[in-house]
């Protein structure tokens, strides 16, 4: 008896205090874990649609390309060009970027690639995109002086 009386008083419960922080520290634990998993989530919803259309029918490389992706909310034209498909480009400070070769087809002189934007001709240069909402990217050679609008 005496032996278990002594073990007893070696090993009392703990206070109260360590079992508040116990729980404090099993509370943030959980939270850690639901805002893990709905960042994850939101993560997931804030991609768009991507389509990107490019042709050549100028040079008589036959390039026809397809090509449906998602993008995150926010990402560059630049970016995304650069992760789906070769592109060589040159950047004019003040300017931007200009497309020189696109699928390894480079534009000839007095052709260039012309950008369009949901079947629009393209106001502003690739590097200026941001992709917010689901798009169609389309690029066609073109002649200098033409004015073909993709449809």
């Amino acid at each position: 008896m005496e032996l278990s009386a002594a073990a007893s008083r070696e090993s009392p419960s703990p206070p109260v205090r360590d079992q508040a922080g116990r729980r404090r520290v099993w509370t943030l634990v959980h939270a850690t874990c639901l805002l893990l998993a709905f960042s994850a989530f939101a993560e997931e919803a804030l991609q768009v649609a991507v389509h990107l259309e490019i042709r050549d029918e100028l040079t008589g490389s036959d390039l026809e390309v397809s090509i449906r992706r998602n993008a995150s909310v926010g990402t560059k034209g630049i970016d995304f060009m650069d992760e789906v498909v070769d592109m060589e480009s040159r950047r004019y400070p003040g300017v931007g970027v200009f497309v020189t070769s696109l699928c390894g087809v480079e534009a000839p002189n007095g052709a260039f690639w012309a950008l369009s934007i949901d079947g629009e001709r393209a106001e502003k240069g690739i590097s200026e995109l941001s992709i917010e909402r689901p798009v169609r990217i389309g690029w066609d050679l073109v002649k200098m002086d033409s004015e073909e609008r993709r449809p």
